[in-house]
């Protein structure tokens, strides 16, 4: 039966009217980007060159390690999951290009493991409007997270700076009341975000006396000023935000200018001994001084130390590194500990959803199945409709001759704490076991 003019001209206008409505989340029935019937293309963004690429520039490589292991075991639904990765040396303009080059070019179905705090600040709103899932993200910024409404498809994979601060805080509270507690942060929000937990446990500093800043990125030239900043200040106890390149340069500028702190505290992004050992190895320091300066530093983690044996989980990631990880630097250490973990977690969501995978369907699947997406951590997902923070706990180390993070209690003790101004409580929580072939199952 035939139309009049009109009524095609109507039913056109409604049909494109409803095509704009939807542009800006894919029906469940649309053709997904990146997926296909034999293949899966995720997307990820990491310094592996420039000043803060030491230590960061192996995560990737971990985690196309695990993804290359899953493809052995035949992949997921049949689906090899393709890792395409860009490079944007930790500086916000080229993360704009090279995510512009995934999205569009590389077609990637979402994106995962993306590090960094002020260059994934640069992409973020954009990623969130085309709807794209932006999946275990590398950052501990609370900003990211705390708020689903404004950014519903990003989630974290490390516990929030200001969960991890505030845990550190009440350590720092309860035994070094009366030294001088100074910190030394880079400034941006990972820095901020630093000193806002610490300041909520209590912690304070004063500006360029016991606060010492630098801009990221600038630390390979050194941290002589900040040192010297709080060795005049008669600073004891020195805490760092920053990353793992820049507590090597503030340790190796201490040290050049014979400042010895009582004690160092990390945060634990910042805190990697095979990151801190080779760039202090890169100086002229040897291996067995390094570890000496290392040794003592108090940081936190999530997760167990990559030190740790006789761990289920180190013990099955080590073996599918050595096996799978074509990268130049495959050094068992956090930062490839990390990558596994992320690749873990997101074959855990790709099972998870089920053979119709689409971008609206992992992130339902992720909001709602936390307690189902079990890792290597000895903390909970946190994730909910009510936020995307990743790890709720932090336990507490100190780096001992061995260059091994051990627990400070005889018994480890796991905190927790929110992004707010929630109390820092101990967390009772049972890990759940690594299957034999060390694939996460469905159920």
């Amino acid at each position: 039966m035939s139309r009049s003019p009109r009524s095609f001209i109507s039913t056109a206008a409604v049909v494109l009217a409803g095509a704009l409505a939807l542009s800006a989340v894919p029906a469940q029935g649309a053709s997904t980007p990146g997926v296909s019937a034999t293949e899966i293309v995720l997307g990820m963004q990491l310094p592996q060159t420039g000043p803060a690429s030491p230590g960061y520039n192996k995560v990737d490589d971990a985690m196309r390690a695990y993804f290359d292991y899953v493809n052995s075991k035949g992949g997921v639904y049949g689906r090899k999951i393709t890792l395409v990765v860009k490079d944007d040396t930790y500086k916000a303009g080229l993360t704009v290009s090279t995510a512009s080059a995934l999205i569009n070019k590389d077609k990637v179905f979402a994106m995962v493991g993306s590090v960094g705090t002020q260059t994934h600040i640069s992409v973020i709103k954009d990623i969130n409007r085309r709807g794209i899932p932006d999946l275990f993200v590398n950052s501990g910024y609370s900003g990211f997270y705390t708020d689903p409404k404004k950014y519903p498809t990003t989630f974290g994979a490390l516990g929030t700076y200001v969960v991890e601060a505030k845990i550190l805080g009440k350590h720092i509270k309860e035994n070094f009341s009366k030294n001088t507690v100074g910190i030394v942060y880079q400034t941006d929000d990972f820095g901020r975000n630093t000193v806002e937990g610490l300041a909520t446990a209590g912690v304070t500093f004063t500006a360029k006396k016991t606060a010492a800043t630098f801009i990221a990125g600038t630390q390979g030239s050194g941290l002589d000023a900040q040192m010297q900043q709080l060795k005049d200040n008669n600073v004891d106890v020195v805490v760092v935000g920053a990353v793992a390149s820049a507590f090597a340069a503030a340790v190796s500028s201490a040290n050049k200018i014979g400042y010895k702190p009582a004690q160092w505290i990390v945060i634990s992004v910042g805190a990697d001994a095979t990151t801190f050992q080779t760039i202090l190895g890169a100086r002229g320091i040897a291996p067995a001084v390094s570890a000496a300066l290392l040794a003592g530093t108090i940081s936190a983690s999530h997760a167990p130390s990559p030190g740790e044996a006789d761990d289920e989980f180190v013990k099955a990631y080590k073996k599918i590194n050595d096996e799978f990880n074509k990268g130049p630097d495959k050094r068992w250490d956090n930062n490839v500990l990390q990558g596994m973990n992320i690749g873990y977690l997101t074959t855990s969501a790709l099972l998870g959803v089920g053979k119709d995978l689409t971008r609206p369907g992992i992130i339902k699947y992720v909001e709602a199945n936390a307690a189902k997406l079990p890792s290597a951590a000895l903390s909970p997902l946190g994730y909910s409709t009510k936020t995307h923070e990743a790890f709720t706990g932090f336990w507490i180390g100190k780096y001992d001759a061995t260059t091994v993070l051990k627990p400070v209690d005889a018994t480890r003790k796991v905190w927790t704490t929110d992004s707010a101004k929630g109390p820092v409580t101990e967390l009772k929580y049972t890990r759940p076991a690594i299957a034999a072939d060390a694939l996460p199952k469905v159920g």
